[in-house]
């Protein structure tokens, strides 16, 4: 009976671990998949180390909600959320040592902006204005910086942005007056001097007046 007892107790003893293990793991597993860290990353850095300007192209980006003034709005308020993994190129094996958060927040910019730039292109829209973050509908707008949340295995970054045309006016070019011809002073005329070796000029000549007669004597 004690052999039978203790086999009986068996199945329940190794359910009993298995359960235990779950939750280990389980309470391993939660604060990574819990991790959320927001991070503020400045625009011009990530462009810099991203490939967002080979992205862009010719489009004209612009952060901060006041950088639409003046634009034409063709296409108004499209929101995108850019996802950074730490896979290598969004597939295959994860990188042998995890990114930093700044890293994960540069891939998942690049791609909020490529999603972007695809609207932009499909809307034939000469730039992106007004681009402010928009993480889970709460807007931080600053044109040197963008929201960033970051995880254990990926980051996020949400942007709002207008789609617009002609964005400035062409410079006003100037109209300049032809110059006003300056008149050269007058050359003064002089006459030439007579050369050294000239003859010099003939004496006159006179003719003796005739005698006057003398009258007779009476």
């Amino acid at each position: 009976m004690k052999r039978l007892d203790q086999i009986s107790q068996l199945p329940i003893r190794a359910t009993a671990a298995a359960v235990v293990a779950t939750a280990a793991l389980a309470l391993l597993a939660s604060p990574a998949q819990a991790r959320n860290v927001r991070l503020m990353e400045s625009v011009p850095d990530t462009i810099r180390v991203s490939r967002a300007n080979e992205i862009l192209g010719n489009l004209d980006l612009r952060f901060g909600g006041d950088s639409g003034r003046g634009a034409t709005i063709i296409r108004r308020d499209v929101v995108v959320k850019g996802v950074g993994t730490t896979k290598l190129n969004d597939v295959g094996d994860d990188d042998r040592v995890r990114p930093s958060d700044h890293d994960l927040c540069a891939r998942a910019f690049a791609d909020a902006i490529t999603q972007l730039a695809f609207a932009a292109r499909g809307a034939r829209a000469t730039a992106i204005v007004g681009v402010v973050s928009n993480y889970e509908g709460t807007v931080f707008d600053d044109p040197g910086h963008f929201e960033c949340h970051a995880g254990a295995l990926k980051a996020a970054v949400t942007l709002r942005a207008q789609l617009a045309v002609d964005t400035a006016p062409p410079a006003p070019v100037p109209v300049l007056s032809p110059p006003v011809p300056v008149t050269p002073p007058p050359v003064p005329v002089y006459s030439p001097p007579p050369p050294d070796d000239a003859p010099p000029p003939p004496a006159p000549t006179f003719q003796p007046l005739p005698p006057v007669p003398t009258p007779a004597p009476n």
